[in-house]
């Protein structure tokens, strides 16, 4: 059996990163006895992991939950206590959820002298952990400019020559495939220096770790010269492409957008939205662990208060792949909190918060109530706010609308502001029709009267297909999810969008309005010549027919479509 990324060098038995080890091989002597018998406390030491705490499942029946405490040098020390197992049934639990044991070989784990970390936590009053003598992981000292010393060059990562054509076109990810180098001799968010299978330097890059994803590029270009940005000038950067968002957002009455978006800001991994006083950081990538806290400080430091002068809450979501069986906390507070919200005088409901877009009042769930669910979103998509204000100038004509998969009804309550006559929203959840009534009646004093909006709850080919045949509308906004599940009848973008492209074109008056984007990554399906085609075959004719993308708070990466939150278009019929 071979184990990726640690190894035990057979001469000194000291820890090696970064090469393979067959376990056969290895003196039963480094292999050393686990604790006896079963028991319902432990202390462990563990590769550091992206979650504080959780729930680990060992069988249907049986579980421990455990707590992240002191971390080190990509490592961590975890506590667990639950259901009595053994210690050979935690280690492969632990493996199971890629958090391998410090010296379990067999599950992955970090080779060193003095055998697996794991006590029996009832064996002792204060079970201590010993942390191995040597670094953990192999890794390069980064200095604050983000430049190198040539002592302290990154190690070299090889990638294969179709992954060089790949970064040499711009895109920002390296797959792993056989002819690349393992990711998994380095600890996630190292910077690593990539090169080709010739030797040749072609970016820097911090591990991501994945299965699938190895790597995402930190710098191209910029090797021979060193002047790489550094983090603090990425986030002055991302903030000065925000500023009139930033600078006008109380004369806007807009308090909601993106201030962080990932590889378009040069931050790959993480994503940062402000929601009035909060400022919620969402995870996406491991190779982001090096780079977080340095981020969070530069936008302290250059948003040091709210604009009304209170200190900035700051909440941390994970939305990364879980390995193994159990469930993980996924969020945690590194400022503020619920209370301190409530005492900056924002009105807590239901475990969410009302933020406002164009002095338009919407109702958010942060999610902080629910820790272990993987929530990216919360109920009204920043990316839709610019397309929410091309439609205002179409609604004040007046007319019925159609909003199809309306998700919470920000482009609901957004078209009735505007003098829409009718609305009708359709969606299949009861709890998002539910929370769109909320934002209908939180918006009275803004020219929203609930009594000119309809609520129907059924998937919306079916209401398409319930409608008499004269029906029309004066607009129709359609930003279907990927994918669904709908009773009996399973939603596929690719396969169901053109169809109901079909009928929502049938369904247009004369000049009438459509809104469609679609959020399936990867490159544009070319809705704009699904369209065209669409129109043609209906015998009407185009007026305009326009992008329709997100803000600029979501920067596009040239040749990473992957990066785009959707693929928009707004068609007028003559």
């Amino acid at each position: 059996m071979f184990v990726e990324g640690r190894v035990v060098d057979r001469s000194s038995h000291d820890c090696l990163p970064g090469a393979r080890v067959e376990i056969a091989d290895v003196p039963e002597a480094v292999l050393p006895p686990l604790p006896a018998g079963s028991h319902s406390e432990w202390t462990g030491l563990i590769d550091a992991p992206p979650w504080p705490a959780g729930e680990l499942w060992l069988s249907e029946t049986q579980s421990l939950e455990f707590v992240v405490g002191e971390c080190r040098d990509g490592l961590a020390v975890v506590r667990l206590q639950g259901s009595e197992c053994d210690a050979r049934t935690l280690c492969r639990a632990l493996a199971a959820a890629e958090m391998p044991l410090v010296g379990d070989l067999e599950g992955g784990g970090l080779g060193v002298a003095g055998g697996v970390r794991l006590v029996a936590s009832a064996e002792r009053n204060s079970p201590s952990i010993d942390w191995p003598e040597e670094p953990a992981w192999l890794a390069a000292t980064e200095d604050p400019a983000g430049g190198r010393d040539p002592e302290t060059s990154p190690p070299r990562f090889r990638v294969s020559d179709e992954t060089a054509r790949m970064i040499r076109k711009g895109h920002p990810w390296i797959l792993g495939d056989g002819a690349s180098d393992s990711a998994a001799r380095f600890r996630s968010g190292t910077l690593v220096r990539v090169v080709s299978r010739a030797g040749g330097d072609l970016a820097w890059a911090r591990i991501e770790g994945d299965r699938r994803l190895a790597a995402r590029i930190w710098a191209v270009g910029a090797l021979a010269s060193r002047r790489v940005p550094s983090v603090e000038a990425r986030v002055a950067r991302a903030l000065s492409r925000r500023r009139s968002l930033l600078v006008e957002a109380e004369s806007t009455n807009t308090n909601a957008f993106r201030l962080i978006h990932g590889e378009g800001d040069a931050l790959p991994g993480l994503v940062v939205d402000r929601l009035g006083p909060l400022l919620r950081v969402l995870v996406t990538g491991r190779a982001s662990d090096r780079i977080r806290d340095r981020v969070l400080a530069a936008l302290r430091a250059q948003l040091p208060l709210t604009p009304d002068g209170q200190p900035w809450s700051i909440l941390e979501l994970s939305h990364l792949r879980a390995a193994g069986r159990g469930e993980f906390d996924r969020l945690r507070w590194l400022a503020g909190g619920p209370e301190a919200l409530a005492e900056a005088g924002l009105q807590i409901r239901d475990g969410g918060i009302q933020v406002l877009e164009r002095g338009l009042r919407f109702g958010v769930d942060p999610g902080w109530e629910t820790p272990r669910k993987v929530r990216p979103g919360y109920g009204l998509f920043l990316d839709q706010r610019e397309n929410r204000a091309r439609l205002e100038p179409h609604a004040a004509r007046g007319g019925d609308w159609l909003n199809l998969f309306a998700h919470t009804g920000a482009f609901s309550v957004s078209l009735l502001a505007a003098g829409a006559e009718r609305v009708i929203s359709v969606d299949l959840s009861a709890a998002y029709l539910k929370r769109l009534e909320a934002n209908l009646s939180a918006n009275r004093d803004r020219g929203v009267d609930p009594s000119r909006h309809e609520s129907v709850r059924v998937e919306g080919r079916r209401f398409l297909e319930t409608l008499g045949p004269q029906r029309r509308f004066a607009g129709i906004v359609l930003d279907p999810p990927t994918a669904a599940a709908a009773g009996h009848r399973f939603w596929s973008l690719r396969r169901d969008l053109e169809p109901l492209l079909q009928q929502c074109v049938e369904r247009l008056q004369p000049g009438g309005i459509l809104l469609v984007t679609q959020n399936c990554n990867g490159p544009p399906l070319g809705l704009n010549q699904i369209l065209e085609r669409i129109v043609d075959r209906a015998r009407r004719s185009i007026e305009r027919l326009e992008p329709a993308p997100a803000g600029l708070d979501h920067p596009s990466l040239a040749g990473f479509p992957e990066g785009d939150p959707f693929e928009g278009w707004l068609l007028r019929l003559v």
